[in-house]
């Protein structure tokens, strides 16, 4: 127990060190924020909640004092949330015979979780800046120009201008997709730390076997006609609603590419040609693989088992 309780301190206290080397000006310290989750995750998913909770209070308490208050805050919303739905989700388990095999939570419906915990932070924050003059379109405009002015000085006004134009329509449901995809990463990392070392609660999930519930293909349905049919605030919500559910379809695409690829002669190739295309054009490939994710939902609609939430073949 004892040994449990400083792996979990220490797991937060390194969580609090990634996430603030950012702000402390630390090279590559970005990127070392992205895995202020995965200390977190790492002590859950082989110690269990309680492993999590202590080591998630662990990391907010250092950020807090280290930074301030407000600090724990993003803190809270990258590296804890994600952490304690990962962690609560991924442990569930049944047998729904006696003699029969152990059902792990299918990785479908923590993807699904996740999406939910994600989009009810999104629509935190839309409605705390709500009422904004220029309205919700208009403030996200204002504060990119004001980050590419911080950030990007030497930076034509014309292209400055180009970008801001460009990333204003989307830009909540960039975010969104860009802290889905670290979570999902973070959580696929842990849990391949935690098997190889002997220390996980669970086996690899499937992640190939996976499946979506229908509650995302319908939010896309019921936001994009919002989106269709309204204006102002909440045609610009209801758009980046309806992208974000998209992006959480580009997991189950980029599933069936690995399914059909198993077995393939060129199967680095492929897999490396949409990595590559992920990497140098991020937006477009996304876009592509939810647009596949889609269809291999909706080809497979009919055929899933009953209990769906990722357990096909």
């Amino acid at each position: 127990m004892t040994r449990q309780l400083g792996l979990a301190l220490s797991a937060g206290l390194l969580a609090s060190l990634l996430f603030l080397s950012v702000a402390k000006g630390i090279a590559f310290g970005a990127l070392l924020s992205y895995l202020s989750p995965l200390p977190l995750m790492v002590v859950g998913l082989s110690a269990g909640m309680a492993g999590s909770v202590i080591a998630s209070v662990a990391g907010l308490s250092a950020v807090a004092l280290v930074a301030d208050g407000v600090s724990a805050l993003p803190f809270l919303a990258l590296a804890v949330l994600p952490t304690l739905v990962v962690t609560n989700r991924a442990l569930l388990w049944r047998k729904p015979d006696n003699d029969g095999p152990t059902e792990w939570y299918p990785p479908g419906l923590i993807l699904a979780w996740l999406a939910a915990a994600g989009l009810g932070m999104l629509l935190v924050g839309v409605s705390l800046i709500s009422g904004s003059p220029g309205g919700l379109k208009g403030w996200v405009r204002e504060i990119l120009t004001h980050t590419l002015d911080l950030l990007a000085s030497d930076l034509p006004p014309q292209a400055k201008d180009r970008a801001v134009e460009w990333w204003t329509p989307f830009f909540p449901a960039m975010i969104f997709g860009s802290w889905l995809l670290m979570t999902v990463l973070n959580a696929i990392l842990a849990q391949t730390l935690v098997t190889r070392t002997g220390q996980a609660q669970r086996p690899r999930p499937p992640y190939g076997q996976l499946w979506l519930p229908d509650w995302l293909a319908v939010g896309i349905v019921l936001t994009g006609g919002i989106a269709t049919i309204a204006d102002g605030d909440l045609a610009y919500v209801a758009k980046n609603l309806a992208v974000s559910l998209a992006v959480c379809f580009s997991f189950l695409g980029l599933a069936d590419i690995h399914r059909r690829s198993r077995g393939r002669k060129n199967a680095r190739l492929v897999l490396a040609v949409v990595y590559g295309l992920l990497i140098l054009a991020s937006g477009w490939a996304i876009a592509l693989l939810a647009g596949v994710g889609l269809v291999r939902f909706w080809t497979m609609r009919f055929r899933r088992p009953a209990s769906g939430g990722g357990m096909e073949g």
